[in-house]
C-alpha cells in the first residue's frame, strides 16, 4: 500500500519527535556544562596544565580550550 503525501509527512514527523527532543535535553544540558568548565579551564590554563591534557579530560577540542582560556 502506498502512503499519501500527508502520510508520509506525518511519519517523518512521529519519528523526528522523541530523537529531537532528547538532542534538545542533550544540547540544554552541555550548555550548562560548558558554563560549569569554563571558569575550570581558564584556571588549570594558569596552572600550567597542558592544553592538550585539558582537551583529553574534557573532550573539549584543542581551539575551545585556547578560546576559552583568552576569556
Amino acid at each position: 500500500m502506498t502512503r499519501t503525501p500527508e502520510e508520509a509527512r506525518a511519519a517523518a514527523v512521529a519519528a523526528l519527535a522523541g530523537p529531537g527532543a532528547e538532542r534538545r535535553e542533550l544540547s540544554a544540558r552541555l550548555s550548562a556544562l560548558d558554563e560549569t568548565l569554563r571558569p575550570l579551564v581558564r584556571e588549570a590554563v594558569s596552572a600550567g596544565v597542558p592544553q592538550p591534557r585539558i582537551g583529553e579530560l574534557t573532550g573539549l577540542a584543542r581551539n575551545t580550550v585556547r578560546a576559552w582560556s583568552r576569556e
